[in-house]
């Protein structure tokens, strides 16, 4: 009788430590916003007087309903103007950090920042970490928000424009400019978002950029305003679910790497045809094999001579050569032969589905500061995201939402309207002739991956935005095209050599996306858009003591049911700083999530394990009986339990482990966990293939 009430009350002991947990952790956005709002920025004095200011910059705080009263009001060159909600109200220090901006960015006129909802009892939630200047994506929905602010200067430059776009729109609109006190919330935003349009058009930022970082409008990439409760933040446009106008009579060559795929190409080839009838657009299409079958490249012919000269094409050439798979080869080897002011590569696992999207593709890349135009692309039969853009995290470019739902909009429209991203997948990527040759083309040095993600961050450096068009969608058959690189340990290996030389030839992009917040996830394993699960930055994870355990972990039984996902485990200088050759940060780090099936992850200590193990042709086996194990960091995932909802208590299945360098001998490491039931004598232990290299 004792012992069963002592297992129950340690039951009850485990459940509410793991809730305070969940509770505390599921707060960590809060509480690190909270701790941000303490910080005074550097180069502000502390005063008694909060509008003082250093240097006696002015400022002057402007609501969004009196923003036309201020045309007549521009001050001097130094006197900044702040123009916000009234929904919410200023984060403490926005206005010293706005000022700190402009005095740090003397080239910079124009500038908005992050923001978030206040709840009741002041806690923060639901941030909205925007991307840094975005053109279209401005041009898609006013994402500005709630708070943005300009030089005094820059203002008047811009009165003349906004004070006649304000006259028309007053009179589409039937608002009276000289009566503020009788508009309403929209009409007080389409204030806000005119001025800000005629600012950046003055400040030339919808043209091409002159180099990598010179982005014309700034971006603070911290909250400056809490908006209150169940305010909509992200103000889209409709004219984007309408038709996009040609400029002018356009040819596109659309070219299609293919081999022994006669029937998916078939497929692809009839979809394009019967969704593009545009009167301003004709195409041509370049099918280049690199060596099907004999009896696949007689289907081939067969299934092109079938398909119908209409609807714009104007004819279908078949290049058949046999050599090894190089995409950038394939794709580069069509454009020669190709005659289009356009050239759009897609995949022949493809397949188009609705009316207009080469339409809305082109309407896109014929812009002058467009780089590289994209679309979203779905699963078949389903409505699972499989891209709708390319961003660039820690360990390289993902397809963030993948497999994600996109019957809801994610992350403030995300998935939705035209946005500008990093980059664009090559199973549908679009750009005019001229930037393609200017850019030098695809990488052939790249043959099979990352060769699509290579040309989009050269046009990013050459100054072009590269946008992907989320308000069209295709079918993406995904996988037909050369299988699964994540089956074979050899493909593996080439995946990694790949990523490399990306990395290399891009290292200032290591960690880094103009159009995704460092605040955001930062792991390509979560598709879900949310704040960083921890907030701890990762040298400050303490390191654990390391136990050896000559003959192995003790008491242990291996068992499947305790699933391991490695995400991350190499070199600290990796990690932090990616591929170059000084030398940095010392130790390795080890992340990933973990959790038993079946069981309550509530009653369950966790250790990470290490072994040794000798490498050979068919895979690796243990050096020895050693065992190296130490406990881990605990993270906050509430993506794994969105991921597997039937599962119990594993919102804290989440680990990190930081390792001193000189604590293991050189060699291989496989990873494990090991999982300790603390209510029961349960004790598991599971491996994965994933290695740790550890340096002489």
């Amino acid at each position: 009788m004792i012992k069963e009430q002592l297992k129950k009350l340690l039951i009850w002991a485990r459940k509410q430590r793991y809730h305070r947990m969940v509770a505390d952790k599921s707060r960590a956005y809060d509480h690190w916003q909270h701790g941000m709002e303490r910080v005074r920025p550097a180069t502000e004095k502390p005063s008694e007087d909060a509008a003082t200011t250093r240097l006696d910059i002015k400022t002057q705080i402007v609501p969004y309903a009196n923003v036309w009263k201020e045309v007549t009001g521009a001050g001097q060159a130094d006197h900044i103007l702040i123009f916000v909600s009234p929904k919410g109200k200023l984060a403490n220090h926005a206005v010293a950090h706005i000022r700190k901006f402009f005095m740090e960015h003397p080239q910079i006129n124009v500038v908005y920042g992050d923001e978030d909802e206040v709840e009741g009892h002041g806690r923060y939630v639901h941030p909205y970490f925007k991307p840094d200047w975005s053109p279209d994506t401005y041009l898609n929905a006013f994402y500005i928000g709630s708070v943005f602010a300009c030089r005094a200067s820059a203002f008047s430059a811009a009165a003349g424009e906004y004070d006649n776009a304000l006259r028309m729109l007053g009179g589409m609109t039937g608002v009276q400019k000289g009566s503020p006190e009788a508009i309403g919330r929209e009409a007080s935003l389409l204030a806000a978002d005119v001025l800000f349009c005629m600012l950046a058009i003055h400040e030339r930022a919808f043209g091409r950029r002159k180099g990598v970082d010179r982005f014309p409008i700034g971006h603070i990439q911290r909250v400056l305003f809490h908006r209150m409760p169940e305010q909509d933040v992200f103000y889209g446009r409709g004219f984007h679910n309408s038709r996009h106008m040609l400029m002018r009579p356009t040819t596109v060559s659309i070219i299609i790497p293919t081999k022994d795929h006669p029937e998916i190409l078939r497929t692809c080839l009839n979809s394009i045809v019967e969704t593009t009838n545009e009167k301003n657009l004709k195409f041509e299409i370049i099918v280049v094999d690199n060596g099907s079958s004999a009896f696949n490249r007689l289907r081939y012919g067969s299934f092109i001579n079938e398909v119908p000269k209409k609807n714009g094409l104007a004819r279908i050439r078949y290049l058949y050569k046999v050599e090894e798979f190089n995409f950038s080869h394939m794709c580069n080897r069509g454009v020669t032969r190709s005659g289009g002011d356009y050239l759009l590569f897609l995949n022949d696992d493809i397949e188009a589905v609705k009316d207009g999207w080469m339409r809305e593709l082109l309407s896109q890349a014929q812009l002058g500061h467009v780089g590289v135009a994209g679309c979203k692309l779905l699963y078949p039969s389903e409505d699972l995201i499989q891209h709708c853009g390319i961003t660039n995290v820690r360990l390289g470019p993902v397809h963030k939402l993948q497999r994600m739902h996109d019957g809801k909009a994610h992350y403030f429209g995300f998935n939705r309207g035209i946005h500008n991203f990093l980059g664009v997948t090559g199973a549908c990527l679009m750009i005019s002739r001229a930037k393609y040759e200017e850019l030098g083309g695809f990488p052939e040095d790249l043959p099979v991956a990352f060769n699509d993600v290579d040309l989009c961050y050269r046009a990013h450096e050459a100054g072009y935005y590269n946008v992907c068009c989320n308000h069209v969608w295709l079918r993406h058959h995904e996988s037909l095209s050369r299988g699964d690189d994540n089956a074979d340990p050899k493909k593996i290996e080439r995946l990694t050599r790949e990523y490399e030389q990306l990395m290399k030839r891009h290292i200032a992009l290591y960690n880094k996306d103009p159009f995704y917040s460092p605040h955001l996830t930062d792991d390509e394993t979560i598709p879900a858009i949310i704040p960083r699960e921890d907030f701890l930055p990762v040298l400050d994870i303490p390191y654990h003591r390391m136990r050896i355990h000559e003959q192995g972990f003790p008491n242990v039984r291996e068992d499947a049911c305790l699933r391991i996902g490695v995400e991350y485990t190499g070199t600290m200088e990796h990690w932090i700083y990616g591929f170059r050759d000084e030398i940095g940060e010392d130790g390795y780090f080890i992340k990933g999530y973990s959790f038993v099936i079946g069981s309550d992850n509530a009653f369950f200590d966790r250790r990470l394990v290490l072994r040794q193990v000798e490498r050979s042709q068919s895979g690796a086996r243990p050096a020895s009986n050693v065992v190296y194990s130490m406990p881990v960091y605990e993270c906050y995932r509430p993506d794994i339990r969105l991921r597997i909802p039937d599962q119990i208590n594993v919102d804290m299945t989440g680990f990190k482990v930081r390792i001193r360098d000189g604590e293991l001998p050189p060699g291989f490491y496989q990873v494990g966990m090991v999982a300790i039931d603390k209510t029961s004598s349960l004790r598991l232990i599971n491996w994965v293939p994933n290695l740790l290299s550890v340096k002489k």
